[in-house]
Order: structure tokens, then sequence, then C-alpha cells
């Protein structure tokens, strides 16, 4: 064989029958991973794979080559050097396997030949490593290291492990998500317990897991790599709309690397859940990871979902909280952003670790410390009324820092959004208060869901459109931007009746009838007017921000951008929740159905249909939308663009009833 540039493609699998499971041995050349070596070179040029069958194979997930480096140690050293700066012979025993043979050579002679073989087998990949002969000195190879550097240009590819040490290290089994491409477990029967480094940079734009094995011997060990196909989520009766759901089911779960930031901040953690790989690991959707994990517990054997979770509740709870109980937006957020919606996103997120796993224990542990957290909403109750005040007023013309994740216009005091979460919150801690036998502490979070129903309607109801207003300022006045969201929120989580919120919701979606949308396949616009300058955050200094913040008055300069009437995707969950639970599912189907067309087909050229990669760069990133399609976003890759997949669950009474039951408990 030359050194010219060959694929290595898989076995004709074609006649086999590829069906749903936890792990498939995927059949056909186009199902698992392909490869690009050079022959002569020793290093993995191109890997690329699409579990789904497709043709997202051919994309390089990687940005840099993969290749096996070894380390000497001797009596007076140790180096770390690259295999392939040995001389290497390379062999084909079949045509589906490489093996390289590197004979290595340290300063007092030469070493035992490092093999590496390479071999697609059954829908998978292994890479075998062995030693063969003796040393010629008193060095020796003690250890071996693979990094593979995964290109975030093409999308945001994670690592997901069921098991983290204490120092963040991802411990194998664990699977490696590419979004859009698929899922790969990753594990080594050898060393079931192998730890990775999982680091990366933002100002770098890159993300690498690096596995160190020990020396292998004459025997050898092998790493495998196996496509996963996860199966359909109990309750799910529709199963032929599984496989669109499935190919971005995933791409919810971005998992931090370890990331240096400003020198007066602490680092970065890794193994908690971020916006992607590399953004910002936030709080305030924290529910949204809960509710997935709820649904499908388990992504690969021996990579179950909860730890993440559990890792990113313990993180907040404990890493990132002010001392009077406020959770942090972000990771460094104390010094700016005063969020309401952090604290009810954990406190749910706790409901939905704890009901996922039966962990008990993990529970009784953490109960003062989400105590904690809750009594910081109880405070904000602060003129007694039932609702929670936000620190900000809310008032037009203030330009302050947001109060909820929604975080370009200045909306405070009192949140519709951030009240129905914090009504969900307060029933889940009433869950979990009675899991412990605290009955008189269970009781006191359901008087307080209780208050705060009594009064959510009548504070937000708007008689001039029919709909519920966004926020109701410190002055009085009721912000109404003609948004479904806090209409949807409320129907979902039984703030109001499903009777009110179908009339209500049936006055919205005739609203935006008459403002000619139809890109349902971008899901729904968050709002059907312009949010007024007024009431948007201040722009000074940025000018990143003039692209979204309104020069002009009325705020049409920016409309349909971002969160200034934009399809930000994540909102869409809420209109189509809310539409099943008022028995509208004829219309949230035709929605739902038009954005699963696009997650399967993908619209850019790396395959995505709600990601284009890792950019954060404004306005190229799709996670926003204009109403035309065109780009409005700057990360790239936000996982929250795929709550709307949770709707095909929850449009099953059953699901709904079962990631919904503390709202029940009224």
């Amino acid at each position: 064989m030359d050194a010219s540039s060959v694929l290595i493609s898989l076995e004709d699998l074609a006649g086999r029958r590829r069906e749903p499971g936890a792990v498939r041995n995927a059949g056909g050349d186009s199902s698992g991973p392909r490869l690009e070596v050079a022959a002569g070179a020793g290093r993995i040029y191109h890997l690329g794979w699409d579990t789904e069958g497709g043709d997202r194979a051919a994309h390089n997930l990687l940005r840099a080559p993969l290749f096996p480096d070894v380390q000497i140690s001797g009596e007076w050293s140790e180096v770390w050097r690259p295999a392939h700066a040995f001389s290497v012979e390379c062999s084909s025993p079949s045509a589906h396997q490489l093996e390289y043979r590197f004979g290595l050579a340290g300063h007092l002679g030469p070493l035992p030949e490092l093999i590496w073989s390479i071999r697609l087998e059954g829908g998978g990949m292994f890479l075998h490593f062995a030693s063969r002969g003796q040393a010629g000195g008193s060095e020796r190879v003690s250890r071996l290291r693979l990094r593979f550097a995964f290109d975030l240009d093409v999308c945001a590819t994670t690592v997901i492990a069921g098991t983290w040490s204490a120092e963040g290290r991802p411990v194998l089994p664990a699977v490696i998500s590419a979004p859009d491409h698929g899922e790969i477990l990753l594990r080594c029967e050898q060393h079931p317990g192998l730890e990775g480094a999982w680091q990366g940079s933002r100002p770098g734009k890159y993300a690498d897991l690096t596995l160190e094995l020990p020396a292998p011997d004459e025997a050898g060990c092998e790493l495998e790599l196996k496509p996963v196909l996860l199966p359909a989520p109990s309750g799910l009766r529709d199963e032929k709309l599984w496989p669109a759901a499935r190919r971005g089911w995933a791409n919810l779960l971005q998992v931090h690397v370890e990331c240096g930031k400003l020198e007066d901040e602490k680092p970065s953690p890794s193994g908690v859940w971020a916006n992607n790989v590399i953004s910002n690991a936030v709080s305030s959707l924290l529910f949204m990871l809960g509710d997935h994990v709820l649904m499908l517990p388990e992504l690969a054997p021996g990579v179950p979902l909860a730890p993440l979770l559990g890792r990113t509740i313990d993180y907040f709870t404990n890493e990132e909280i002010a001392p009077d109980g406020r959770i942090h937006y972000f990771e460094n957020g104390s010094w700016v952003w005063h969020v309401m919606d952090s604290n009810p996103a954990v406190l749910i997120a706790a409901w939905c670790f704890v009901e996922t796993t039966g962990d008990v224990g993990w529970l009784r542990e953490r109960i003062e410390r989400l105590e904690f957290v809750a009594a910081y909403l109880e405070a904000r109750d602060v003129d007694g009324d039932g609702l929670l005040e936000s620190e900000q007023t809310g008032n037009s013309g203030s330009h302050a820092r947001p109060d909820a994740a929604w975080d370009t216009f200045c909306s405070g005091h009192k949140n519709a959004y951030i009240n129905a979460l914090a009504y969900r919150a307060f029933r889940c801690m009433a869950e979990l208060e009675d899991r412990l036998g605290r009955a008189d502490a269970a009781g006191r979070y359901r008087e307080r869901a209780d208050r705060l129903k009594a009064a959510y309607r009548p504070a937000f109801h708007n008689p001039e459109t029919g709909w519920l207003g966004w926020w109701r300022s410190q002055d009085g006045v009721l912000h109404d931007v003609h948004s479904d969201v806090p209409t949807s929120i409320a129907t979902a989580y039984d703030l109001i009746s499903p009777d009110d919120g179908r009339s209500m919701l049936e006055t919205w979606w005739k609203a935006l009838g008459r403002t000619g949308f139809d890109r349902f396949d971008l899901g729904l616009p968050l709002m059907l007017r312009p949010v007024s300058r007024a009431d948007q955050i201040s722009h000074e200094g940025r000018k990143l921000q003039r692209y979204f913040v309104a020069q002009q008055e009325d705020g049409m300069d920016t409309f349909g951008r971002w969160l200034n009437g934009g399809c930000c995707v994540s909102n869409t969950c809420w209109f189509l929740l809310a539409s099943y639970v008022a028995g509208e599912r004829e219309r949230a189907d035709r929605i739902l159905e038009a954005m699963l067309r696009r997650q399967a087909e993908g619209v850019f050229p790396n395959g995505g249909g709600f990601q284009n990669g890792v950019l954060d760069m404004m306005p190229f990133g799709a996670e926003f939308f204009e109403w035309d399609g065109k780009t409005s976003g700057y990360e790239g890759h936000l996982v929250y663009s795929w709550g709307f997949l949770q709707c095909l669950l929850l449009r099953e009474e059953a699901v709904r009833a079962r990631v919904l039951r503390p709202l029940a408990g009224r």
C-alpha cells in the first residue's frame, strides 16, 4: 500500500434489518463510522458518522488527525512523542482493517514495537493497541495517549458520561454525541473505568477528549466506538415520528469542557450542562434538562443521564449561589445578572432527579440546601399578595438587566413567566418534603402555591387582547408584548383552566394568522409586535447589541430578530404543550411535524436543522431565526432549541401526568 489517502468503509450489511435499541450494530456503509487515513502516516484524518443512515458521515468531526502518542520513561527523563515520529509500516489484513507498526526507540536503544490496528466491524470502529518485542535498554513505554480534537465549526460534539471523577474527568463508558450526526458509545473492556480529560476553550473554539492508556502488552487493549440508536421513550404511542426526533434528542445534552476564563474568574467546570460545550453553564432552564432526563433516563448502557443533572444541580446550589440564596444565572455571573427564574428551575430539576432515580438519600443530604433556595423565592413575595416580585422594577425606561433568561427586555416586578415556574417549583418542593415525611414543610409549600395561583390570572390577564401579559411593573402597568408564552405556560402548568387557556390561545392564534406568518418549520415567533425601545435593555457600550436592541422608540427597526419577535425555537414548546393540555391537538401537531421534518432533513451545510456548529457570531447562529428563515442568533448551538422535541412525548396524557404530576397536587 502507498501513502495515498485510503477510505475504509464498513462491511456490507445491507441485508441486515436495523431496529431501534440501546446500542445497535448499525447496518449499511452509511450508518457507522467513516475513516480516511494516509496509509504510510499512522494517522486518522477523517472521522465521521451518521447513526440514522444518512449522508452526514461525510463531515469530518476532527479538526486535527487522531493518532497515538507514546510516553517513554527512563531513569532520568520522561517524554511524550507521537508514534508516527518513528518508522511506520502499514498493512491491510482485510478490506476493513488497517494495521500500523511503529518502530519505537528511546535514547538508549530500541523499544517494543507498537501495533495499532484499526478495524471496522458490525457498524462499529475498534482501535486495538498491542506491543511486540523487548526493550534494548532501561527505557520503557509507560503510557499511550489519544486526543480526539473535535471541530466545533462542524458541530458542537460533546462527551456525556454516566460517571465523572472528582477532578471533573469523564469515566468510560461514555457517549460521544455529534449533534444531528448521532451518538457513539466509547468503551474499553480492558479498562472499564478509564478516565479522560475533557478540555477546551471558548476563545480558541475547541473541545478535546484525551484518553491515556497503560502501555499495552502483547494481548493488548481495545477502544470500541459503536453507534447508539436511542429506543423510543416509555409512553410514546406514535413511534413512527421517533426517528425524526431521535436525530436531535441528544442535542439538548451539551456537557461543558474544563475551560479557563479571565484571570480574575475561576475556571468553568467540566461535566455540567451548558448552552454548548464551550459556552456558559446556565441555570435558568435547568428544568428542561430535568424533564429530558425523566423522559429518557439512559443514553446508552452504562451511561445514565441523571448524574449529569445531579452534578449540575450541585454545582449551582453549592458554587453559584449568593448569600441570600439567589442562584446565579451562569457561572461567574453574580456580578451583574440578578435573574429570578434560576431558583425555580433548579428546584424543579431536583424533583426530576429524585423522580428519575428514587434516590431519597441524595434528597435527604440536600434538602436543607434546596429549602434555602426556595426560601429566596418565598422572601420575594414582598407585598404579600402571593406573587413573587423581582428585584428589577420592570418600569418602562429603566433599561435594567433582565430578571429572566429572556434577557433582552427589561422585565421585572411581577413576571408571569417567573411566577409560573415558581408555582411548579413550590409544588415540586411539597412532593420532595412528602418523600422525607416532612408534612409541615410540604403543607407550607402547597399553601404558597395555592396563594400564587389565586393571584395569577387577575394580575396578568389583559382584557384588551384577551390573553395574559408578560409582566406587571412596579408602577402598575401590564406589559403585554403579544406573546403566547405567558398564556401557554399558565395553561400547561394549570394556573388557568384548559377551557380558559383554549379560549385565550385561540385569540392569539387568530392574531398570528393576521400577520401572515406561516414558517412553522421554524416554530413560532416569540411575539407578534415589537417590544418598545423603552422596554428593552440598554445598548450603550456594546455595538453587538445594536443588532437586536431597537434604536427606534417603537422597536420596529429590530422586530423579528432574536428576542424582539424572532423565532426562538425554544419558546414553541410552551405553545405546543399548552395546546395538547387544552385539547387543540391538530393545530399543535401541524407545527410539531413541520419542525420534526426540518430536524430530520437538515437545512445547513453541517446537516443541522436548528444548529449550524459553534459560531459565537451574531447574527449567524441557527438558534434564532427571522420570520423568513434567516439566522438571527450567535451561539450556533443552544441546547434549549430542542425543547420542542419533548412535546412529541408530552402530547400523550400519560406522559404529561408523570412529568407534571406535582401540578395535580392542587
